[in-house]
């Protein structure tokens, strides 16, 4: 066997699989298996590459340049400056609408009507039954909540919600896209109205806030009238919101705020 017809036809089969892929990529067909073949062949591709450059060494610069002269040939200079253009356009993204041109390819997600909450408990046992039903906002990316409960003289009783990790976006748009997150161990000073209030600053939930809606269920040994605190923060803004609640009420107390961040909405229930 010659080494010139392996490697060439290596090259054909590596382009074949990377135009394959580079469409479905394309068109927005962004599945796990079609990235890690693109990029597989990609590798591969570049190492035959090189070696067909190595072999076809003189024929190359045979195109570059004139015999007599020395110089560069005419093909040379439009293919380099061609190059140079679409490399600029990339890089300051003057051509991000021919990249995304595909989109219109892709099928068509419908939005999902029906709101979903993760469901989570703390403070098993006897006590107030309280749900809090908590909904981000538009614009809310990665909260940090923590909720308490004061009695009617606004003296601290217990927390309903506190979490034991933070979790951030990553840099890397892969990693976020895959729901690969940055965390930390949450620290109280991250919401300083719950720092000041609490006496207890340990975690009874072991993860981060969940990153879509929630229903915290817990107890509360508060009775009759209290009160029900929730601190929101995200993106650098802080929010905190409350609810007057009865017990065994049944009813359903919107959780105010008079910040303007709007961070999440919530609903507080007392059975």
């Amino acid at each position: 066997m010659k080494n010139k017809n392996l490697i060439s036809l290596s090259v054909a089969f590596a382009f074949l699989a990377l135009s394959i892929t580079g469409i479905l990529l394309y068109i927005k067909q962004k599945s796990h298996a079609a990235e890690i073949t693109h990029t597989i062949f990609g590798l591969t591709f570049v190492g035959f590459a090189v070696f067909h450059i190595v072999n076809n060494w003189s024929s190359i610069t045979g195109y570059s340049k004139e015999r007599t002269s020395g110089g560069f040939k005419k093909e040379f200079i439009v293919v380099g400056l061609g190059f140079i253009l679409i490399l600029a356009g990339t890089i300051t993204e003057i051509l991000e609408p021919v990249a995304e041109a595909g989109r219109i390819f892709a099928p068509k997600r419908e939005r999902q009507k029906e709101l979903r909450f993760t469901e989570i408990e703390t403070n098993k046992g006897e006590g107030t039954a309280l749900e809090l039903m908590i909904q981000k906002g538009k614009d809310t990316q990665m909260p940090v909540v923590a909720a308490w409960v004061e009695d009617s003289a606004h003296h601290f009783v217990e927390n309903l919600f506190v979490p034991a990790k933070v979790a951030a976006m990553p840099k890397d748009e892969e990693e976020a896209r895959e729901g690969h997150f940055e965390m930390s161990d949450f620290q109280a000073n991250f919401l300083p109205i719950f720092a000041s209030k609490t006496t207890t600053k340990t975690s009874n939930f072991d993860h981060e806030t969940p990153h879509d809606n929630f229903v915290i269920k817990t107890h509360t040994k508060a009775k009759g009238t209290f009160y029900v605190y929730l601190e929101a923060a995200d993106q650098g803004k802080t929010a905190l919101y409350e609810a007057n609640v009865k017990a065994a009420s049944g009813e359903a107390l919107t959780l105010k705020t008079k910040s303007d961040a709007g961070i999440l909405k919530g609903i507080v229930v007392a059975d």
